[in-house]
C-alpha cells in the first residue's frame, strides 16, 4: 500500500495555479485523512507492487457523489486530462488510476470499511459542531435496483407463465412504498440530526423488509458510535408505530420516541374511545359505569373487560344498543402499551406536534442526497456494493457541509473590506 505521493515538477508547478477558494480544495484540506492508513492496512498486502494511496482514491471516488463526474469511467478519464480534479486528488499527471482501480478499490475496502470511514467523517462533523444533537428523526426511502425488475426467462415456456425468473441483481426484492407505488430494489433507513439534517447511522436493506424493526439498531448504532451527541427525542411516522420501538427508546437510549399512531395496530379500548378514565381513576364506559375485570390473556398481552349490565351489576338504558350479544360488551386494554399512548411527552400537546414536525429534517436529508449525491443513481448490483454507494453518498453530504461550516468561518475572520466612495 503506497501512502505518499511525491509530486513532480510540472504538477507541482500546476498546483500553484489551483485557486485557494476551491470548494473541493477547502473541503479535501480541512478534514483529517490520516485515520483511513491504519484502517485500510490489512487490506493490503506488503509484497507486489505498489498501489495507489487510498486517501487517493477515496477523494476520487468522492468526486462522482460532490458532482463533479458520473462514472467511474469518467472519473478516470477526468483525472487523467483535467488538471484541476488530479490534483484535488493528489495524483500525479503521469499516473492516474483507470476506471478498473475503483471497482478494485471498493472490493477490496468492503462495505464494513466503507462504513467505518463515514462515522470517523461524522464524529469529525461532531467535533466541529456541525453536528450538535438534541432532536433526530428516523425514516427510509426506497432505490430502484439497477436491474430489469421483470427479469429474464429460466424456462422454454412460450407466452406468459408462473416459473421462476433470473434477476441480475438477485438481492433485490420487491417492495411496497404505499398501497398504489410498488418498486424493485433497496430500502436506505436513516436516523438523522434534526438540525443539521446529517446522519448519525444508516442501514440498507432489500426493499421487501420492514421500516418499523430498523429504529432499534438506528438508535443503537447511533448512540455507539457517537456516544457524544445527545438523543433527546426521535420523531418517526406511524410505520415504527410498535411497543419495542417506544420502549428501546425510552429505557435504553434515554430518548423521547415522538411517532405517529398507527390505527391498524392493534388499538385498544382508550385508543378508540370506548373506554375512559373516570376522575376516581377507574375504567368506565360511555355510559358512565364501572366494567368488570374478567382477566387476562397471556397470549396477545391484554385485559379483558366486561360490561356490568350483562353480569347483572347495573341497570343500563343503552344495553341494547350497546350489543345485541346476551354476553354483552367486552373491552379490551394492553397494559404494555402506556409508552404507546402516552409517553413521556402527552400526545396532542403543542411541545409533541413541534417534535414531531422535525420528522421533515430526515425527508429533506433524503432530498439533498438524492438530488446533489446521486443517492437514487445505482451503477451496482448486490447488497454490499449497494450499501458502499450510499455510505459514499452519505460521506459526500457530511464533508460538503463541514466545508461548508469552514468557508463561512473563513468568511467571518478575514472579511471583505468595504470599497471607500469617493
Amino acid at each position: 500500500m503506497k501512502t505518499a505521493n511525491q509530486l513532480t515538477f510540472t504538477t507541482y508547478e500546476a498546483s500553484l495555479k489551483l485557486k485557494s477558494n476551491d470548494p473541493i480544495k477547502i473541503i479535501f484540506d480541512n478534514i483529517d485523512w490520516s485515520f483511513i492508513h491504519p484502517l485500510v492496512a490489512g487490506r493490503y498486502s506488503p509484497q507486489g507492487a505498489e498501489g495507489y494511496d487510498p486517501i487517493l482514491l477515496f477523494k476520487a471516488q468522492l468526486l462522482i457523489y460532490l458532482g463533479e463526474v458520473s462514472s467511474d469511467r469518467k472519473l478516470a478519464s477526468a483525472l487523467r486530462y483535467n488538471a484541476r480534479l488530479c490534483l484535488l486528488c493528489g495524483f500525479n499527471f503521469l499516473k492516474t488510476p483507470s476506471n478498473g482501480t475503483f471497482t478494485n478499490f471498493r472490493d477490496r475496502l468492503g462495505e464494513d470499511i466503507f462504513y467505518e470511514v463515514l462515522h470517523r467523517l461524522i464524529a469529525q462533523a461532531t467535533t466541529l459542531k456541525v453536528i450538535i444533537g438534541g432532536d433526530t428523526a428516523i425514516d427510509s426511502t426506497h432505490l430502484w435496483a439497477c436491474s430489469s425488475k421483470f427479469g429474464k426467462k429460466a424456462c422454454s415456456c412460450k407466452g406468459k407463465c408462473h416459473c421462476p425468473r433470473d434477476y441480475s441483481d438477485h438481492d433485490a426484492q420487491w417492495g411496497a412504498k404505499s398501497k398504489d407505488y410498488f418498486f424493485f430494489g433497496y430500502k436506505v433507513h436513516l436516523i438523522v440530526d434534526a438540525k443539521s439534517q446529517l446522519p448519525l447511522d444508516v442501514r440498507v436493506t432489500p426493499a421487501n423488509e420492514g421500516d418499523s424493526p430498523q429504529a432499534k439498531p438506528l438508535l443503537k448504532g447511533a448512540k455507539e458510535w457517537h456516544p457524544q451527541v445527545r438523543i433527546d427525542s426521535s420523531s418517526m411516522d406511524s410505520a415504527y408505530d410498535s411497543y419495542e420501538n417506544y420502549r428501546f427508546a425510552i429505557e435504553e437510549i434515554g430518548a423521547t420516541p415522538i411517532i405517529a399512531l398507527n390505527r391498524r395496530n392493534g388499538a385498544d379500548a382508550l385508543t378508540l374511545g370506548s373506554l375512559y378514565l373516570s376522575p376516581e381513576g377507574k375504567y368506565t364506559c360511555l355510559a358512565g359505569f364501572q366494567v368488570v375485570y374478567w382477566g387476562k390473556d397471556p397470549k396477545r398481552g391484554r385485559l379483558k373487560f366486561r360490561c356490568p349490565a350483562a353480569l347483572g351489576r347495573c341497570q343500563c338504558l343503552f344495553r341494547s344498543t350497546c350489543s345485541a350479544s346476551s354476553y354483552g360488551k367486552t373491552f379490551h386494554l394492553h397494559p404494555d402499551r402506556d409508552y404507546r399512548l402516552i409517553g413521556p411527552i402527552p400526545r396532542g400537546t403543542e411541545l409533541w406536534q413541534e417534535k414531531y414536525n422535525a420528522r421533515t429534517s430526515v425527508e429533506r436529508a433524503y432530498s439533498e442526497e438524492k438530488g446533489s449525491h446521486h443517492l437514487a443513481n445505482l451503477r451496482v448490483r448486490g447488497l454490499p456494493k449497494v450499501k458502499i454507494h450510499v455510505y459514499l453518498a452519505l460521506c459526500a453530504q457530511v464533508i460538503k457541509r463541514i466545508g461548508a461550516v469552514i468557508m463561512e468561518r473563513l468568511t467571518r475572520s478575514h472579511p471583505t473590506p468595504c470599497p471607500v466612495k469617493a
